[in-house]
């Protein structure tokens, strides 16, 4: 058998839904997964995304699977992990990838990218921002809650070819606008990680769309100061887009519903990480907007205070959530919310 030229590192949800669209598209893929966990993946038959409704589940033959990384035939070196796993990853590849190589970074945020390619050439290395929502069901098993859509900012001209015919919709950008655009959509995580809420809650619940949108304020107003590109998946400029979600009615709802695909009960990835007790991406999301701002001399204490409040109970289960109403209340004490 031939050696796969793509090699998926992360079996979760991201990881698992992209190896199905990329074998959906003739390529051959590998899939790099736990020592610990060979067994069950072994026992699946097939690998399988349920997608949203209307559409019928995406079922493709099992990628090859290994425990150990051989770059020797690979093209494409895609890192489907979070940031916490993101170092042992690393400490796992060459120093130098084979000429042949691509790496293509799937990961949330901004941080990750400047720090692989100071790493590796940046020539040999991609983004690509995801923009579907998944949920891993069981190993090779994940579920679509929006619809299949990624963004590739890379000169690799082959690589938004790679997953033709799957029924993925796949952008090419350049620069990292669309990036900022996701980082800005994904400040919402933390808001339903902390009150173990839903996309649609928060896009619903009058509390909810008041702090997001004090959350996304601030956010806005430190990325501009800093003269930095962004652009929203809405085509829409920032006021209105704030306008709708604190005045739309359902609108906002309709608009992710409707354009996106987003269904009902779809949750943030960070929501499942207090769950399970795991380190959650607040530092590389609301700690981007700090981080950023105390560059700019900007005071940024809601986002901050999201931070704390994330890191407050990772770790701890079960875990010790708030309502709506008391976080709103946690934001109030550092500025007012309308």
């Amino acid at each position: 058998m031939a050696k796969p030229e793509i090699l998926v590192i992360g079996a979760g949800a991201v990881g698992t839904t992209l190896a199905a669209y990329l074998t959906a598209a003739g390529q051959r893929v590998g899939l790099l997964i736990r020592e610990t966990d060979q067994m069950k993946f072994e026992s699946v038959p097939f690998l399988t995304v349920d997608r949203i409704a209307g559409a019928p589940a995406l079922t493709t033959q099992k990628p090859e699977l290994s425990t150990e990384i051989d770059l020797t035939a690979v093209a494409y070196l895609f890192i489907c992990v979070k940031h916490a796993a993101m170092e042992q990853v690393l400490s796992r590849l060459p120093s130098t990838l084979p000429s042949q190589t691509t790496l293509v970074s799937t990961l949330n945020g901004i941080s990750a990218l400047p720090h692989l390619k100071r790493r590796y050439p940046a020539g040999q290395v991609a983004n690509m921002t995801v923009m579907f929502n998944a949920q891993l069901v069981s190993p090779l098993h994940s579920r679509m809650t929006t619809k299949p859509q990624i963004v590739i900012d890379s000169a690799d001209s082959r690589l938004p070819g790679l997953f033709d015919h799957s029924g993925m919709q796949v952008k090419h950008t350049h620069g990292e606008a669309i990036a900022w655009g996701k980082l800005l959509l994904n400040l919402a995580n933390a808001v339903c990680a902390l009150t173990h809420t839903t996309a649609k809650d928060l896009l619903t619940v009058p509390d909810l769309r008041a702090i997001y949108a004090a959350v996304l304020d601030e956010a806005v107003a430190v990325i501009e100061r800093a003269g930095v590109p962004y652009q929203l998946p809405l085509p829409l400029p920032y006021r209105l887009f704030r306008q709708i979600i604190l005045h739309g009615g359902p609108l906002p709802w309709w608009i992710a519903s409707l354009r996106n695909g987003l269904q009902q009960g779809s949750y943030p990835s960070m929501v499942a990480d207090i769950e399970a007790g795991r380190p959650t991406e607040v530092n590389q999301l609301n700690g981007e907007i700090v981080s950023l701002g105390r560059a700019q001399a900007l005071a940024t204490p809601i986002n901050a205070r999201m931070v704390e409040l994330v890191q407050a109970i990772e770790g701890h289960l079960p875990a010790r959530y708030m309502s709506p109403l008391e976080l709103r209340a946690q934001l109030e004490s550092y500025i007012g919310l309308q």
